[in-house]
């Protein structure tokens, strides 16, 4: 910065305006600057002498000052040169080298104003958030707040944030010199430069305070702020600081305790050099904050004469302390101008520095801007170097200035309210509070605002010391009590017009505002003496005055209108409130979060969102059916994506989300969700495909984004749902994702999506297929289970060379989980088979136990001549047999006698109709869930004729029918049986007491059965109808050991042959239908006992007991397969007992000449496979 020349004027300030930054643009294009080449020419080679001075000069009246040509205090007038725009000088033994900032990119940033004619204005600002800086007015303030912004034909005006805004090496594009002429095409000028980091400004405000006379255009209100064209996405941004800091004991050596940093893009040398010119490096260096105090305190108290009150605002100070001092080749030019000593890397600013950042680097865990730099004494003593050891500097306290800044801060943080409504619906939005701006509360740095305005250009408490020291000449004013402290460290009381800060109040427990919802008390307390004032209260929230809470508005981007003033917005959405907000229209943003589980985004089709930063999903749900668009990344750190829309980014990276194609996402939505751009991922992703018949599955696309794009990374967790009606079959393929120009990376293998359908992946070079590979059905089911592992043989067994007959069963079946195929197979189980065999053995051991019994009460050679009628047959049979399927277990075999006819017939022959119920249980099909034994119930009836054919013969035919029905134990199956049978029997006696008879039986067996299984969830009736013969003969043989008594005692055998021939029978009525192969029945068992009945008399007891046993090895087991199908599986039958008792009584009692009535009773014991007890009556009546 040039000397200027230094002009006395008594007691009055003279202010001039020297010449801004004057640069030839011929020189700048021929000899761009570059790093660290020591032939590069030097700022002011190429842009002049750099800066916009001031001088303000005092006369004093009573003052004294130190003099640095006779080393003695001298009462003088004192010449000072204020520099509203220095830049950063280090002390030594630093170097403008070593003080050159090593980060490129920290968010501090060179302002620029193309003038025009080759010349520019240099200051620095400070990035707050991705469109907004913060600097000082009086870079701006010369022209009028709408003249800036070259893309609508006002004064172009940029920032930019490398540490170098030339070409930082050989080779590299000189951003600096883009942006003002162009590129040989013609692009580039004047427009952002996001690669380089220099971003154009479209709209700018300054403090119109800082155009009051008495500020001189930077002493008062110095607060600007710009709006970048373009979101500064990723540049670093800083904190403000909105609360004054508290004052804290002044030490001699650290003064005021706090310890500040600097950075800047101005001129740049050392204390003794002072400055040299501009090079367009950002440096940095750090300080003690020297005070919080006002231009008038300083004068005041520094220069003399009547006191000053045209500055009260405080600002906060700055001195640049020679680490020399009080040594031998310290500055004789280090008066201590605030009370504190050198830091190590010691520095000052100088010309182009105006508007950078005053950092409270060491107070708080996070660094905070407290102030924007605005002037400075150049120097205090002729012969002083400009800047150099002994200059201070003062910078704009923000707090001051908190509701201007927040009232002209173009980016708006805002959210949801809770509940559901459209995007453009006002009432559903709310400003937040903006994380930058920081106050203290209780010592501690808390998200907030204060809740009274700012002060402003009024008087208000501060701290730190004045002072001017030399030699052993000390005199200092404490800025917080008003007192001088003379070198004795007596205070005395203030003198050269220096006032006190009487009438100050007392502020004490302040509400603060903390995110913008919360009150949060705290203390701000400075001595002082009066009365308290009434702080203004704060107005209500509005978008245009930028307090958190306001609604009323519909966050769209707005680049404003320089010309007509209207301030531009742009929005930070987040939907951190449950409910659903519903895009139908078109709007950009600047970013886009989403922050609670229970908020959805809805971008409907023909809808768009695009976010010019970036989108980020911590949670929630996106639903993108329109277009989703960002420059920037899309991160996913959990919550669901889905849609049928578009999705541009460069990347979209999924940590833990859940993306699921389709409208709406549910389950069974089929759809394609399009990246244009690159997908990553992560493996905490889980991607759920829904699929359907055979190549109809969710998708996800990734397409190229121009030249870019179209790869997809993946990882992760695959889900697959079978969407409602499909039967995805074994050999399905689908293709899940494509992606134009490759894939890399692979899934976690996927689990099956049932208990027998597992998807395997095929990776493609730019595809991933999925086919669905067939498992077996042996390695699901329990194999303690001998129904479950039968249907697991066909199942398997069917497969390869049955499945297209059997797809109706495959299909539903395949897609159960392990407990549902076992549950199915238990529940599908041929419980019939058993009964079915149960009932048609019934049905001939009935006619059998009958035909016996009527062999034993007949006497050889005899016939009554009577037609006996035991019964009531003929409505017993019209009963129906499924009619009583559910009647009473356990309750036995029985005929029922319910009355009698008779007729006369010749009398060697007798005759016979007989009518009887019967029921009872049996063990159900083994090694099935089964709920108890079976049961069955019938009836049957009888005819037969008895011819005596000798004195000692007898023999008769019969001719039956029974009618059995049954129910399975637990699951209800039917079966059934019906017997059409014809018997021929005879019995002969010896004169010598032996008997013997015989009997033999054949007719047609007619079994069914009836079961519902239902597979899946459709239910199947399933019935079997078959015809067999049977056939049976006993042979026995037996003694009277009692002739001629009252009682007749029998010991008898026999032996009993008995045949039915099962064979195959088919199930007809669903897929599940099975195909039965039974071997036919054999039985050949053996009977001994004792009768003993009575032969005369009133009453006639009669008791017989034997002793069965069976010869037989029947099969435990009956052969099936499914009707279609070519495997065949055993399945297990109820076994049968081997050895069991007959026990059978009765009475007949003779009721008159031609009258007799009977009661009998039978039972089998020891046995378990059939439980039979009967119960007879039967009346005889003779003619």
């Amino acid at each position: 910065m040039s000397d200027h020349a230094r002009i006395r004027m008594p007691n009055s300030r003279s202010v001039r305006t020297g010449g801004s930054l004057a640069a030839m643009a011929m020189a700048l294009v021929a000899t761009p600057a570059l790093a660290d080449s020591s032939d590069a020419p030097d700022a002011g080679e190429l842009l002049g002498k750099a800066g916009l001075e001031i001088s303000v000069q005092r006369a004093a009246d009573s003052g004294s000052y130190w003099s640095a040509t006779s080393g003695k205090p001298v009462r003088a007038p004192r010449t000072v040169t204020v520099s509203p725009e220095p830049e950063v000088l280090i002390a030594n033994p630093g170097t403008p080298t070593t003080a050159r900032d090593p980060v490129n990119v920290t968010g501090v940033a060179q302002m620029i104003v193309d003038n025009g004619g080759g010349s520019v204005g240099l200051c620095t600002g400070t990035l707050v958030n991705p469109r907004m800086v913060i600097f000082a007015a009086h870079c701006v303030n010369s022209r009028a707040e709408g003249a800036y912004g070259a893309a609508s034909g006002g004064t172009p005006i940029a920032f930019g944030f490398e540490t170098s805004t030339r070409a930082n090496a050989p080779g590299q594009e000189d951003e600096l010199i883009t942006w003002l002429f162009g590129r040989p095409d013609g692009s580039g000028r004047h427009q952002t430069n996001v690669a380089r980091s220099f971003y154009n400004v479209n709209y700018v405000n300054y403090n119109p305070l800082s155009l009051d006379p008495n500020s001189a255009t930077f002493l008062i209100a110095d607060v600007a702020t710009a709006s970048l064209d373009t979101p500064a996405a990723n540049i670093p941004t800083w904190a403000l600081l909105f609360s004054q800091l508290p004052a804290k004991p002044i030490d001699p050596a650290t003064g005021t305790g706090y310890h500040v940093a600097l950075a800047g893009y101005g001129g740049n040398g050392t204390g003794t050099s002072g400055t040299f010119s501009i090079d367009f490096r950002r440096r940095i260096a750090e300080n003690t904050l020297g005070a919080l105090a006002s231009l008038d305190e300083f004068e005041n108290f520094l220069f003399g004469g009547p006191p000053s009150t045209s500055n009260p605002q405080n600002l906060y100070w700055i001195d640049f302390d020679d680490p020399l001092r009080g040594q031998p080749g310290a500055s004789p030019y280090d008066f201590n101008a605030w009370r504190d000593n050198a830091v190590p890397n010691e520095g000052s600013t100088a010309g182009g520095d105006s508007g950078g950042p005053l950092i409270l680097d060491r107070e708080f865990a996070k660094q905070v801007i407290i102030g924007v730099l605005s002037g400075g004494y150049t120097r205090f003593f002729g012969g002083q170097p400009a800047n150099g050891y002994g200059t201070t500097k003062f910078y704009q306290p923000l707090y001051l200035y908190w509701d201007y800044i927040v009232a002209n801060n173009p980016y708006h943080y805002v959210g949801s309210v809770a509940g559901s409504r459209n995007w453009e619906d006002p009432t559903h939005w709310v400003t937040q509070l903006d994380p930058a701006y920081q106050i203290i509360v209780n010592g501690q740095l808390v998200n907030g605002l204060p809740t009274n305005p700012g002060a402003g250009n009024t008087e208000q408490p501060g701290f730190g010391q004045a002072c001017f020291e030399q030699g052993s000449f000390s005199e200092c004013l404490d800025i917080a009590s008003g007192t001088v402290i003379t070198g004795n460290g007596n205070p005395t009381s203030g003198t050269e017009g220096v006032g006190n800060d009487a009438g100050q109040a007392i502020i004490d427990g302040v509400e603060l505002v903390a995110d913008g919802t919360q009150n949060v008390g705290g203390s701000a307390s400075q001595q002082a003496t009066g009365p308290a004032e009434a702080a203004p209260a704060l107005p209500a929230p509005t978008l245009a005055n930028g307090l958190p809470g306001a609604t009323n508005f519909v966050p769209n981007n707005y680049d404003g209108d320089r010309v007509n003033r209207i301030a531009p917005r742009y929005f930070d959405v987040t939907l951190g409130a449950a409910g659903t907000t519903t895009l139908n229209s078109t709007v950009v943003i600047d970013r886009f979060s989403m922050a609670n589980a229970g908020a959805t985004l809805d971008i409907r089709a023909g809808s768009s969102l695009t976010s010019l930063i970036s989108v980020t999903q911590m949670t929630g749900t996106m639903q993108v059916n329109g277009a989703l668009t960002t420059p920037g990344d899309y991160m996913m750190l959990s919550g669901g994506l889905n849609g049928t829309g578009t999705i541009t980014t460069p990347f979209f990276t999924s940590l833990a989300g859940t993306i699921s194609p389709g409208t709406s996402g549910n389950a069974g939505n089929l759809g394609t969700l399009t990246f244009r751009g690159n997908t990553i991922f992560a493996s905490g992703t889980a991607y759920r495909v829904d699929i359907g018949a055979n190549g109809v599955s969710d998708r996800i696309v990734v397409q190229a984004n121009g030249a870019t794009g179209g790869q997809a990374n993946v990882g992760g967790q695959l889900f697959f749902y079978v969407i409602g009606g499909a039967t995805p079959r074994a050999g399905d393929t689908y293709t899940i994702l494509t992606a134009e120009n490759g894939v890399t990376g692979t899934f976690a293998a996927p689990a099956a999506i049932s208990a027998i359908l597992t998807p395997t992946l095929v990776y493609r070079t730019n595809a991933v297929d999925v086919r669905l590979a067939v498992g077996s059905y042996s390695s699901v089911v329990d194999n303690r289970s001998a129904v479950q592992t039968s249907y697991a043989q066909l199942m398997d067994g069917n497969r390869a060379g049955s499945y297209g007959a059997l797809a109706d069963l495959y299909g539903p079946l395949d897609m159960q989980s392990t407990g549902g195929i076992r549950s199915f197979f238990e529940a599908a189980a041929p419980r019939t088979e058993t009964l079915r065999g149960v009932t048609g053995l019934t049905a001939t051991g009935t006619t059998d136990r009958f035909f016996r019994q009527r062999l034993h009460s007949i006497q050889p050679g005899e016939a009554s001549g009577v037609l006996a009628v035991n019964g009531n047959p003929l409505p017993l049979a019209a009963q129906g047999s499924f009619a009583r399927a559910s009647a009473p277990v356990d309750a036995g075999l029985g005929f029922v006698d319910e009355g009698q006819t008779a007729a006369q017939l010749s009398e060697d022959t007798s005759g016979y109709l007989v009518g009887g119920y019967l029921n009872g249980s049996s063990v159900p099909m083994p090694a099935a869930a089964s709920g108890g034994r079976d049961t069955f119930d019938g009836w049957f009836v009888a005819l037969g004729f008895e011819q005596a054919v000798s004195d000692n013969a007898t023999v008769g035919f019969g001719l039956s029918y029974t009618h059995v029905d049954g129910t399975t134990g637990g699951a209800p199956q039917q079966a059934g049986s019906r017997l059409a049978q014809g018997t021929l029997y005879g019995a002969v006696a010896t004169p010598g007491g032996v008997r013997m008879d015989l009997r033999v039986s054949a007719g047609l067996l007619n079994t069914r059965s009836e079961r519902t299984v239902t597979l899946v969830s459709t239910p199947y009736t399933l019935n079997l109808k078959d015809d067999s013969f049977a056939f049976a003969t006993e042979f026995g043989v037996g003694f009277d050991l009692a002739k001629g008594g009252n009682f007749a005692v029998v010991p008898r055998v026999s032996l009993r042959y008995e045949s039915i021939g099962f064979d195959y029978a088919r199930e007809t009525g669903g897929p599940i239908a099975l195909v039965i192969d039974r071997d036919t029945y054999e039985a050949f068992e053996f009977r001994g006992g004792l009768s003993i009945a009575g032969k005369g008399g009133k009453v006639r007891p009669y008791l017989e007991a034997n002793y069965v046993h069976d010869f037989t090895d029947r099969a435990a087991t009956f052969g099936a397969g499914f009707v279609g199908g070519t495997a065949v599986a055993p399945f297990a039958l109820a076994g049968s007992d081997k050895n069991w008792g007959e026990v059978m009584g009765g009475l007949t009692f003779n009721l008159g000449t031609n009258l007799d009535f009977s009661v009998e009773a039978d039972t089998t014991v020891f046995r378990s496979d059939f439980r039979n007890q009967s119960y007879r009556g039967r009346l005889t009546i003779q003619f």
